[in-house]
């Protein structure tokens, strides 16, 4: 069986892909099962109209766009699709994201005559859809999708809510084990502050409007300024970087904050692995991958009642406080800095485990495909 994995969102083409991209280790687990390429039709890095390669060991395909040139863009894509169906022959396209890449994905399998299925992973407050246009994107897409899959239960519910006609089944994001990425046992210490509580956020730092860091640094100054022995670490890059680099210097906690900018899995993994406890301060979620990596790693979370973190964050997994608040992430940092050692580590990753492991989820996504491909002989 051949996957095309049609994706709204990839790292321009380098010798890393910093993150780990959730769609890269998805369709590197899927290669266990069948044959899976990613094409990413939004590559502003490219030059030529249509990049065909071997990005990261996985088979990639890539389009030129721009936003000022729609028609063109649709062109390259289009042009993309031929040359993937003439070297990789896809017996499906799993699209990601309705309203972004879903709605080409669909065009583009009716006219190469290839079934599509969709894994919804934006949050509804991201995606628009329930105004226009968006809704009518959306509505769609999940009109002729063969399948709608999305990434918590909660966004589940809130889609069935608003397309009412069409069907929506939870597959959470797969998340790779633990040991794939962290580091031998053995190894050392490298980030983790001695003698002090440590807690990890990992996030994109691109918009303030979404992981919530202007209520949570000021969480962070009160715990501070009560002379509480905790480290925070920052892991991840993104235009806000500086701004929030520089807001923790002006309340005053910089010597509390440590920030790693952009790391590769592998690094993040091992963040991960030396801390105490993780934070998420989103004001919005679809899911939470990097709560999810912090089960895997057996690290309980605090996090924000924002969306997805409410289906996979129980009183077994962290501790659930309300969105938009100072005080709530106050108060649960500082329940979670007198509990953090009741929460079992083998419990959390059991959990993590059986919910999200990354080739469990395959395993999820292959009868999918299989079931679809059935109706279609």
């Amino acid at each position: 069986m051949n996957v095309l994995m049609m994706v709204s969102w990839y790292g321009p083409k380098a010798d890393k892909l910093f993150g780990g991209n959730f769609h890269y280790e998805q369709a590197r687990s899927l290669n266990k099962f069948c044959n899976c390429a990613i094409y990413y039709p939004y590559d502003k890095t490219l030059k030529e109209d249509v990049y065909s390669g071997i990005d990261w060991g996985i088979r990639t395909y890539r389009s030129k766009y721009a936003l000022e040139k729609k028609v063109r863009n649709r062109v390259c894509m289009v042009k993309a699709m031929r040359l993937i169906v003439k070297e990789f022959h896809p017996d499906i396209i799993h699209g990601n994201v309705a309203t972004e890449v879903g709605r080409f994905a669909i065009i583009l399998g009716k006219l190469f005559h290839i079934p599509v299925m969709i894994s919804e992973h934006s949050a509804v407050e991201a995606s628009g859809v329930r105004t226009f246009p968006h809704h009518m994107y959306a509505n769609f897409v999940y009109k002729f999708s063969e399948y709608n899959s999305c990434v918590s239960d909660r966004l589940t519910g809130q889609l069935r809510e608003i397309f009412p006609r069409y069907r929506f089944h939870t597959i959470y994001n797969g998340i790779p084990a633990a040991n794939i990425y962290k580091e031998d046992e053995g190894q050392g210490e490298k980030y983790r502050d001695s003698g002090m509580i440590n807690a990890s956020i990992v996030a994109g730092y691109y918009d303030q409007n979404i992981k919530g860091l202007q209520f949570l640094l000021p969480a962070i100054k009160k715990i501070v300024n009560e002379g509480e022995k905790i480290c925070f670490h920052f892991v991840g890059g993104g235009t806000y970087l500086d701004y929030y680099k520089n807001m923790a210097v002006e309340l005053g906690i910089q010597s509390s904050c440590v920030f790693y900018g952009e790391c590769d899995k592998k690094e993040v993994y091992q963040i991960i692995s030396e801390m105490d406890f993780m934070i998420s301060a989103s004001v919005f979620e679809s899911f939470g991958c990097s709560i999810a990596e912090g089960m895997m790693l057996g690290k309980p979370a605090v996090a924000t009642k924002c969306g997805g973190l409410e289906s996979i964050v129980n009183a077994d997994t962290g501790i659930l406080v309300g969105i938009k608040s100072v005080d709530e992430l106050y108060r649960g940092i500082k329940q979670m800095i007198r509990s953090y050692q009741d929460f079992s580590e083998k419990k959390l990753k059991d959990y993590a485990l059986k919910k999200f492991e990354v080739d469990n989820i395959s395993r999820q996504y292959m009868k999918v495909y299989e079931k679809i491909l059935s109706k279609k002989r």
